[in-house]
């Protein structure tokens, strides 16, 4: 994707989050629905293509009114910012192409084989660059996210939805010095005080290390759904 569709629908989706705004707060009109229905699609398609998913559930503005009473989002600003907040990964991200800001090669290729069923997983894999390069960085979760995308692959592609990484790998039939390797990286990450389980002290992780785990996850990734899907 280029700068100019980045900028296209990075416009689009902040359409969609003002109509969502409107409907859920003062700004709500009868032809509303009808508009964010059609944008919706639009936004969904478009998101497809650039390879993201749609981190928006609510396919009309009454299935998204009635998640905001179900939620006892009682107040105009706990609605903006729930919808602000849900399309966020996806804005920071189209803003680094944007400024032209480099990105990992790895993680575009890792982006590329969540497909199919593996779709879903492309939030999660997005959040942990997003948590990397925001404004506000958050290495811990970052490390957290690029380990739990590998073990979300492998729940999808074993078909064991309550399974964990250290256990499936064991059943993925991988090269055994690979298997180790992915092993220890979850231990790894693990081990890591604010990272798998809490912690009592900092734990002095930096841009680093975060980036090193990002780069393991996304090659693991590649070579998991090239082992698994063919």
């Amino acid at each position: 994707m280029d700068s100019k569709k980045a900028i296209e629908l990075g416009a689009k989706v902040g359409q969609l989050q003002a109509l969502m705004i409107a409907y859920a707060t003062d700004g709500r009109t009868s032809d509303q629905p009808r508009a964010y229905r059609d944008q919706y699609s639009e936004v969904t398609l478009e998101l497809e293509e650039a390879k993201y998913a749609n981190p928006n559930p609510h396919k009309s503005l009454e299935v998204f009114y009635a998640f905001c009473k179900l939620q006892e989002m009682k107040t105009y600003a706990s609605r903006r910012a729930y919808v602000e907040e849900l399309y966020a990964d996806v804005l920071l991200d189209l803003k680094r192409i944007q400024r032209h800001a480099p990105s990992s090669k790895n993680w575009g290729k890792a982006n590329d084989v969540l497909a199919d069923e593996l779709t879903p997983i492309r939030a999660q894999w997005l959040k942990a660059k997003s948590f990397i390069y925001s404004t506000t960085p958050d290495f811990e979760n970052s490390i957290k996210e690029s380990i739990s995308a590998v073990e979300s692959c492998l729940m999808v592609l074993l078909n064991e939805p309550n399974g964990t990484l250290g256990k499936l790998i064991k059943q993925a039939n991988l090269d055994p010095d690979i298997e180790r390797l992915v092993s220890q990286a979850y231990g790894a990450a693990s081990n890591k005080a604010f990272v798998r389980h809490g912690g009592t002290v900092a734990s002095g992780l930096t841009k680093a290390e975060a980036e090193f785990f990002l780069e393991f996850a996304a090659t693991s990734i590649v070579y998991i759904t090239q082992k698994l899907k063919h």
